[in-house]
């Protein structure tokens, strides 16, 4: 993991607050940024997924220019494991 320094607004760190230690639903603010962060790329991919932006494949090698990997939990096997999803970008969202 890579450490990432984020200007967020004094409200939205103290609703984090409120979410984040012991007995509630997030162990650290770390793990809620990164909770957070995977839901909002899933959200995007769907929505440039059925826009005809990009469009899943199955790739070993690619370039960071015109692929994105995001892990999603593989829920089959008996053990945590992360799998990946390849998409590759047709159009540029922006």
């Amino acid at each position: 993991m890579k450490i990432v320094t984020v200007n967020i607004p004094i409200v939205y760190l103290e609703a984090i607050e409120r979410l984040v230690g012991d007995d509630k639903l997030y162990p650290s603010r770390s793990e809620l940024v990164r909770v957070v962060v995977h839901e909002f790329l899933l959200k995007e991919l769907k929505l440039a997924k059925n826009t005809g932006k990009i469009e899943t494949v199955d790739v070993n090698d690619f370039d960071d220019e015109n692929f994105v990997r995001i892990p999603v939990a593989n829920k089959t096997k008996e053990e945590p494991q992360r799998d990946f999803k390849t998409y590759k970008i047709l159009k540029r969202l922006y």
